[in-house]
């Protein structure tokens, strides 16, 4: 029998991070690669795809949840244990999800509203948002992965670290977290974090990615402060989060669903249309 996944909640408390090993098996993760494909080829034909603007990146609007063939991910009992242990059990889905073929942006930033360390009301209190990577190659050895700076949900910054996540892992991180996608490793020091000069590294000195890139990207929170202003200050606020919003309907399939899972679903732009309204 398959052990439970180890989830380290001090872990991830004190280093604002934390790599789950394991979640899933190679055999699925094989299935969830074909099935971001066919959902890609499906959704293009009904105008859902679009290129990230200045990379080699591209993507569906719409959220995970809303995806026939990539919602099982999300809905995932592993993936909502690991969110409950992290978050505690009353755990929100609001719509903030994706998935991504290609290279796309590097750079450190941070994924809440108040990106400045320690200034703004989301730096009052403990922080309880998190987002979950799962990447569908092998990123202990290539490039292509995850970069954190250690423990930067409470400072200004930390030690460059790049996850060395293999397929089946889950990565998970505080919003508040200083992160950068698309690391490169150096043949030479495949451990070493280039940080902001990635840019300039060249080909011959890289450790390529064997297959195309291919992240799945999803949020979960509780009720709170910090979800109410993270869902008006920034999801209500940014467009391409708007779009994707926009083109992301559930059916009573997947509403009873979330439900039996005990999974709160908050739904951005109907509160907001119903808030308008009142």
């Amino acid at each position: 029998m398959k052990k439970d996944p180890i989830v380290d909640k001090k872990k991830f408390e004190e280093e604002g991070y934390l790599v789950v090993k394991n979640v899933f098996s190679p055999e699925e993760i094989e299935q969830f690669r074909s099935d971001a494909y066919k959902q890609y080829e499906n959704d293009s034909k009904k105008g859902l795809n679009y290129d990230i603007t200045k990379t080699n990146a591209r993507s569906l609007r719409g959220d995970l949840l809303s995806k026939d063939l990539m919602r099982k991910i999300i809905l995932d009992e592993r993936v909502l244990d690991i969110a409950r242990k992290i978050l505690g059990p009353d755990i929100v889905y609001f719509g903030d999800s994706n998935f991504q073929f290609g290279v796309g942006f590097r750079g450190f930033h941070r994924d809440n509203v108040d990106r400045e360390f320690n200034n703004g009301p989301d730096w009052d209190g403990d922080y309880n948002i998190i987002r979950m990577g799962l990447y569908l190659q092998d990123h202990s050895k290539y490039s292509g992965g995850l970069k954190i700076k250690k423990g930067s949900h409470k400072n200004a910054s930390g030690k460059s670290i790049i996850l060395n996540t293999s397929p089946g892992d889950l990565a998970l991180w505080s919003l508040r977290t200083l992160h950068s996608g698309n690391a490169v490793r150096l043949k030479l020091m495949p451990n070493f974090s280039v940080d902001y000069f990635e840019r300039f590294v060249p080909a011959f000195l890289k450790v390529d990615e064997p297959k195309e890139r291919v992240g799945c990207f999803f949020t979960f929170g509780v009720k709170g402060k910090h979800l109410d202003r993270y869902i008006s200050e920034y999801m209500l606020k940014a467009k391409p989060v708007l779009e994707n919003l926009k083109n992301s309907p559930l059916n009573e399939g997947v509403l009873d669903e979330l439900k039996s899972k005990k999974v709160t679903l908050i739904r951005p732009m109907v509160n907001a249309t119903e808030q308008n309204s009142k």
